[in-house]
């Protein structure tokens, strides 16, 4: 299967584009969870190792994100390690189909991420900060990179693989289109709230029946250290000779590469292409390039007879193409052009191919002047590093050979001892936003023995170090702190039974005989008078009600439907659904794309989750829960 879903995804030109648009930075890495380096692992995938390390990164990141009883549910872990094994056997999976993303496509993608450019221009500054900041390498996040985008091709494909019949379109097309006339009216749990009395026993027992609702989490204020490359720049500015020495030493990295802009027409060939069908395509291709050589539009020829559905519609235009990203018998035959030449026909495993150069800019080597700036910021930043090599050293000797004061390594190193906020398990904020710091406070010895935390690299230029300076200790907020808390949830509690009981009656009533707006104004609710809704737009109608809507049974006659819809804290609303009108004619081209849309995604999400269960059936697997 994963062979059909890639000819679908990886056609040259169609890959190249798709590269360059889908950059799925929300995903972290594959293969930096992974480590074959003798560690505890977790799993075991196949030939790959999911590292104990790895697993616990992973549930740092999310730290801040969860409640801290959720991190240590085993349920929770569990599907931590799910997802990293499911991802693991997908990156396998798509490298042994032949799945490749090369080094000028993954540098491509780095160049073209806005974090990363200044003056719509990439930044290597910026990004050597970014990933200072992230505490990463350029390696490690390139690799991270490049197994999302893997990933992110396999989940195209699967979704481009789907079978989505016209029919189903429509069908579902017109079901967007579909009108429901409804009106409804509100019990709002507000109202009822300010005529429910409750008293102080009523509290009391609450009170006491729900101790686990008001208790409070161990908290902290630390105090901390921080040492940090940036803190560390040299004071005077580098000399000429250090700058001159930067620019020679960093040559190729001021080289602006050359760029072609190319465009193409592709006739297409089977995979396994007959005598006939290949003589037949070379015919076509080369009646084409006759047409060029007398002097018809190549834009025009490649909108009437290019196959290649991405690039036809703009006359062929590929756009700017570097070294690497073609495959080599079409990229040697673009670099032999010059500006304004076409190629002989060239055949590729898709078909026959011409080429032409359409714009040229040779490569370009950016002066010393330029660079200037930008020299003194990296040879500034070098130093700092450099001195930050040798300071942190003496830093983390210093808090680890004076465990009980901080004082000691500020005096030695000029640092001023700083002060948190409170914070818990789940963190906070400032320090406290770092998982590393959180866990470290919490440790035995720094919590409890009132010991120095060792240093803790909190990025890859920046390590602190912490002391437990103030502690609270868990406990249960006093019913005087909670008392209005609770007479509130009791108010709406009583509120919402009493709301869901008054719309059941109406329900009742309703279906007897009566109109809802004449119930409304007997019993005191507001009516919300008849309005026209569909799946795509609810007219103010709130989500839940229009969903409720749209399950309803059609009505019989002139005789609505009735139902009575959960708001949540706001109460009920009654329902009557007074007509249904299905859409005349045939759909426009915004509704079937929105239909097939949500078709491709309904579905794809189906089978993707099919595709993974399916790799994890076939797949040798090895967990190792007790180090969890």
């Amino acid at each position: 299967m994963l062979s059909e879903i890639r000819d679908k995804t990886q056609g040259i030109f169609a890959t190249f584009i798709l590269v360059m648009v889908i950059v799925p930075f929300a995903l972290w890495g594959v293969n930096s969870y992974f480590d074959t380096g003798g560690q505890i692992n977790v799993a075991k995938v196949g030939g790959v190792e999911i590292s104990q390390n790895a697993y616990r990164n992973e549930i740092d990141r999310l730290r801040g994100r969860m409640e801290p009883k959720t991190l240590d549910n085993p349920q929770f872990k569990q599907t931590v390690l799910n997802n990293l094994i499911e991802q693991a056997l997908i990156v396998q999976q798509a490298e042994d189909q032949g799945y490749r993303i090369g080094n000028a496509q993954l540098a491509e993608i780095i160049r073209h991420q806005p974090n990363f450019q200044r003056d719509g221009k990439f930044d290597p500054a910026l990004y050597e900060a970014w990933l200072r900041r992230e505490g990463m390498s350029a390696q490690q996040f390139e690799a991270r990179v490049r197994e999302n985008i893997l990933i992110t091709q396999v989940q195209t494909g699967i979704s481009e693989s789907l079978i989505i019949t016209q029919a189903d379109i429509a069908n579902l097309a017109r079901l967007l289109a579909q009108e429901r006339e409804v009106a409804y009216a509100l019990i709002g749990a507000d109202t009822l709230m300010a005529k429910t009395a409750v008293s102080g026993q009523d509290i009391e027992q609450y009170y006491s029946a729900h101790p686990e609702m008001f208790q409070f989490p161990e908290q902290v204020r630390v105090e901390y250290l921080r040492l940090s490359a940036a803190d560390l720049d040299p004071k005077q500015p580098p000399t000429e000779e250090e700058l001159k020495k930067a620019y020679s030493e960093e040559a190729a990295r001021y080289v602006v590469p050359e760029k072609r802009r190319a465009s193409h027409i592709l006739v297409s060939l089977p995979a396994e292409p007959t005598g006939d069908q290949a003589k037949e395509a070379l015919a076509k291709i080369q009646d084409i390039a006759k047409q060029v050589r007398a002097g018809a539009d190549f834009a025009g020829l490649a909108k009437k007879h290019s196959v290649d559905s991405v690039t036809a519609g703009q006359g062929g235009d590929l756009g700017e193409i570097r070294r690497g990203v073609l495959p080599k018998e079409l990229e040697d035959a673009l670099y032999a052009l010059k500006s304004g030449e076409v190629s002989q026909p060239i055949r590729s495993t898709y078909g026959y191919h011409l080429v032409k150069l359409t714009a040229h800019t040779p490569e370009k080597r950016k002066s010393f002047a330029d660079v200037r700036k930008e020299l003194v910021e990296a040879v500034r930043r070098r130093q700092g590093e450099e001195r930050f090599f040798d300071v942190s050293e003496k830093f983390r000797n210093l808090v680890y050979e004076q465990p009980d004061s901080l004082a000691p390594a500020a005096k030695a190193l000029g640092l001023e001892i700083r002060k948190s906020e409170w914070f818990t398990h789940a963190g906070g904020t400032g320090i406290a936003a770092h998982p590393k710091v959180v866990q470290a406070a919490f440790e035995p010895d720094v919590l409890s023995q009132a010991r120095n935390s060792d240093a803790i690299e909190v990025s890859a230029d920046t390590l602190v170090a912490i002391r437990v300076a103030d502690r609270r200790p868990s406990g249960r907020k006093p019913l005087a702190e909670v008392r209005p808390e609770i007479e509130r949830a009791l108010k709406q509690e009583r509120a919402l039974q009493q709301a869901r009981q008054l719309g059941e009656e109406a329900l009742q009533e309703l279906r007897a005989r009566g109109s809802l707006e004449t119930l409304a104004r007997k019993r005191g609710f507001k009516y919300l008078p008849p309005r026209t809704v569909t799946r795509r737009q609810t007219a103010g109608v709130d989500p839940r009600i229009a969903a409720s809507a749209f399950r309803a049974p059609r009505p019989e006659g002139d005789k609505p439907v009735h139902d009575l819809v959960d708001l949540g804290a706001q109460g009920y609303a009654v329902l009557a659904l007074k007509r249904v009108r299905d859409a005349s004619g045939k759909p426009d081209n915004g509704m079937l794309q929105q239909a097939r849309a949500l078709l491709t995604a309904h579905r794809g999400s189906d089978y993707f989750a099919n595709y993974r269960a399916g790799l994890r059936q076939k797949a040798e697997i090895k967990t190792f829960p007790d180090q969890l």
